[in-house]
């Protein structure tokens, strides 16, 4: 309360008490009488009364003065509200032509909304939405970025313009910008999952993975992740971090900070097979093999995955044929039951030339995959193929199989679930990246049988020119495991195979 308040206040008080005393020190009567009955009113009485009647007259002539002085402001206001309510008509009008792809009509009802919707030089910042959408539409990228920078400098819509921006600077090629604007977005909300997979991408394909986990850790904080599936998602980059010592384009990543990025992976998702895939290669590397062979048998029982399979197989030491496939038997033992136990005995057997072994591993392999699939697996042809020209050099048979192969159930592979895309980062890395390389989806590729080709077929189909190894994961040369050498003769009756067909009759067919 300031000064003069208070000052006007006493000033109140005094000439009430003023008007209170002047009317004490003057006693008397009123009276009254009106039909038949007598009213006495002390002089204060009356007074009081009548200060009460004016108050009432007063307040009453002041609403009607106010509601008259209103009227005009009132209509205004009801045509202000008409104009408000036809301009969001038309927003509303304009999204819904956006989306359906109509830029004329987009951008009549973008600037009809813009002229209904601005008081003062001032618009809603959600017409600029429709003005960036419909400058789109129309291939204005210029003007849609004008657009999307006026959205990102408002903070109820600045999430909208940075990921407008980001999308431009993306078509444009500029991934360093597009990179920027992912983070600025991250940072102003880090429930933004096109901002959080943006920014991880970019990062990630930049090399900048500390960055990358750095802006991951802040996703699981603000709760835009939920902790199993950050530290899901966290073992993926760790992973791809390691994974980039192994290739030969890849980011400058030292082994020991690469052997640091796939221990934590496996530590955090143990049954991640690409990161014990990872792993394993870079303990080979280093001449670490009963270490990596340890970390696929602690997991063969409980997770086994082809590419441990094949890890496994090529991680012996100038192994004779025989000690490989003696050592393979104790992992089969973990599971002795799993199509993956089957199909790496089945791939040493045939090495060694124990083909009444390899048989017994193929045999039992088709069931499993018939009952579970429908029909034999590529891989299965192929080998049986193998298996028919090495043993028996019969020519014809190995041929009806690799035919059977052109129409059986394509092998498992990494797929992308977004695009439905294999991965082609190599052999490597287990055929495994970070980022799928059709639609950059991040964390996408899931190990499963893509689409295509028939389940058990057997129709005589023509042959494919070589392009892939028969082995169920191409190997790199450290890893390559070759067959034992082929006598130039085979049994009695049988004709001589040639040099050229002896080797890998598998490679004909994809």
């Amino acid at each position: 309360m300031t000064f003069f308040r208070i000052l006007w206040f006493v000033i109140k008080l005094a000439l009430l008490v003023g008007v209170a005393v002047y009317l004490a020190n003057r006693p008397g009567n009123l009276s009254l009488v009106w039909f038949g009955y007598r009213l006495d009113l002390h002089p204060i009485a009356l007074s009081l009364l009548g200060v009460l009647l004016c108050l009432g007259i007063l307040y009453v002539i002041g609403r009607l003065v106010a509601r008259v002085v209103a009227v005009p402001g009132d209509i205004g206001a009801m045509r202000g509200h008409a104009r408000e309510a036809k301009g969001y008509q038309a927003l509303t009008r304009g999204l819904a032509a956006a989306a359906a792809g109509d830029a004329r009509e987009a951008k009549r009802l973008s600037v009809t909304a813009r002229k209904l919707l601005s008081h003062g030089g001032k618009e809603p910042p959600i017409t600029r939405l429709l003005a960036a959408q419909a400058a789109q539409l129309e291939g204005d990228d210029v003007a849609a970025q004008v657009h999307f920078k006026a959205l990102a400098e408002t903070p109820e819509t600045a999430i909208l313009g940075l990921r407008g921006l980001a999308l431009g600077a993306l078509k444009d090629g500029n991934v360093v910008e597009a990179r920027r604007l992912a983070e600025r977005a991250l940072a102003a909300n880090p429930n933004a999952q096109w901002a959080a997979e943006t920014a991880l991408r970019l990062q990630a394909k930049a090399g900048r993975f500390d960055a990358a986990d750095e802006s991951l850790k802040a996703v699981v904080r603000a709760g835009a992740l939920n902790a199993k599936t950050g530290q899901r998602r966290r073992a993926a980059l760790l992973t791809e971090k390691a994974r980039q010592a192994l290739i030969v384009d890849g980011t400058d990543v030292s082994a020991d900070i690469a052997m640091s990025a796939a221990r934590e992976a496996v530590k955090l998702a143990g049954d991640f097979a690409p990161a014990r895939f990872v792993l394993v290669r870079l303990m080979v590397r280093q001449g670490k093999r009963k270490e990596a062979m340890r970390l696929i048998e602690q997991i063969w029982d409980s997770h086994p995955h082809e590419i441990l399979g094949e890890a496994y197989l090529a991680a012996g030491d100038n192994e004779r044929p025989l000690e490989r496939t003696q050592r393979l038997e104790r992992l089969q033992k973990q599971n002795p039951d799993h199509p993956e136990s089957h199909r790496i005995l089945a791939e040493a057997d045939i090495a060694a030339e124990l083909w009444g072994e390899a048989r017994r591993h193929i045999d039992r392999l088709m069931v499993i995959e018939t009952d579970a699939l429908g029909g034999f697996s590529r891989s299965t042809c192929r080998a049986l193929a193998q298996i028919e020209e090495r043993e028996k050099g019969d020519q014809a048979a190995a041929r009806r199989w690799l035919d059977a192969a052109s129409s059986a159930r394509p092998d498992a592979a990494w797929i992308c679930r977004q695009c439905g895309t294999p991965g082609d980062a190599g052999p490597e890395s287990g055929h495994w990246q970070l980022i799928c390389p059709h639609c950059e989806s991040l964390d996408s590729l899931e190990w499963r049988h893509p689409a295509g080709g028939r389940a058990g077929g057997t129709a005589l189909a023509p042959m494919i020119a070589p392009s892939q190894p028969a082995n169920l994961v191409d190997r790199p040369a450290e890893f390559e495991i070759l067959p034992a050498p082929v006598n130039s003769r085979v049994e009695s009756g049988s004709q001589p195979i040639s040099s050229a067909a002896s080797v890998d009759a598998a490679r004909l067919i994809n």
